[in-house]
């Protein structure tokens, strides 16, 4: 499903070129690279560039299930494959281990 998404992504243009987590030969080594060289040209043209950073661990834990469902059908993510999403996403329980 995930290469079956990605390629709809991609084909569609979606995703911001901005976007470097989860794509193909991006990372936060070039989300880095994209920062130093975007600070750099601000800096030649006398402005003052400014970062800042977010850490969302934990996001996927929190986020409105049909929210993204509905943020799927509307970029066209319809029928078998939303419904597969809807099936995976709908009744989620936390993974508790047991142990003897």
């Amino acid at each position: 499903m995930y290469n079956r998404i990605i390629a709809f992504i991609d084909r569609n243009g979606i995703l911001s070129e901005a976007q470097h987590g989860f794509r193909s030969h991006r990372s936060t080594q070039t989300a880095l690279q994209d920062f130093i060289n975007n600070a750099g040209a601000a800096i030649d043209t006398k402005l003052y560039p400014i970062g800042l950073f977010l850490d969302l661990t934990k996001a996927y834990d929190v986020f409105d299930h049909q929210l993204l469902l509905e943020k799927l059908h509307s970029y066209g993510v319809r029928g078998l494959a939303n419904s597969w999403f809807k099936s995976y996403l709908t009744n989620r329980q936390q993974c508790v281990e047991v142990t003897n």
